[in-house]
């Protein structure tokens, strides 16, 4: 009977174990932007560094968004000036986002970081809507219940500047 009693704590253990490994929440972070005057998200994966400071060398004959070129150490970076795309007007900065690619080397133009935040992937809004405008964002979320902030897509901002770039 000593036994039966012990193998049943035992495997009343051994559930509870299995139970708490099931439970594995998955937490994305995402860096909080600020690109003139609004917040943005980014998947924090997406960021290689921030730098600022650095002049922006014009190219002509590109798309208005496309501000030109930043010398990273001794790389040419393509400056991408979202507010062109979404308010039709130039940003008055020099802080720059560097995405993490191995295939482009991209930087965005930003006004300023916030935070770097922590949430489970369910806290992930999606937009599932693919009107214009709305296709440059996964979702929102709303860190620590505050306002909601659009989540930057950045292979969509990719897909644009192919698109535009493939007629030159």
């Amino acid at each position: 009977m000593l036994n039966k009693g012990l193998l049943e704590k035992i495997t009343e253990s051994h559930n509870k174990k299995k139970t708490k490994e099931e439970i594995v929440i998955r937490l994305n972070r995402y860096m909080i932007i600020e690109i003139n005057k609004k917040k943005y998200a980014i998947h924090a994966q997406d960021v290689r560094e921030i730098i600022s400071g650095i002049s922006i060398f014009f190219v002509p004959f590109t798309p208005p968004y496309i501000r030109g070129f930043i010398n990273r150490h001794g790389e040419p970076y393509s400056v991408i000036d979202l507010t062109v795309i979404f308010e039709r007007e130039k940003l008055d900065s020099s802080t720059f986002l560097i995405l993490s690619r191995e295939d482009d080397q991209l930087a965005l133009l930003i006004s300023d970081v916030l935070e770097i935040v922590k949430l489970p992937e369910s806290d992930l809004h999606r937009i599932t809507s693919k009107q214009e405008g709305e296709n440059y964002f996964f979702g929102s979320i709303s860190p620590k219940g505050k306002e909601e902030i659009f989540v930057l897509d950045v292979e969509q901002f990719l897909t644009k500047l192919e698109a535009d770039l493939g007629g030159l």
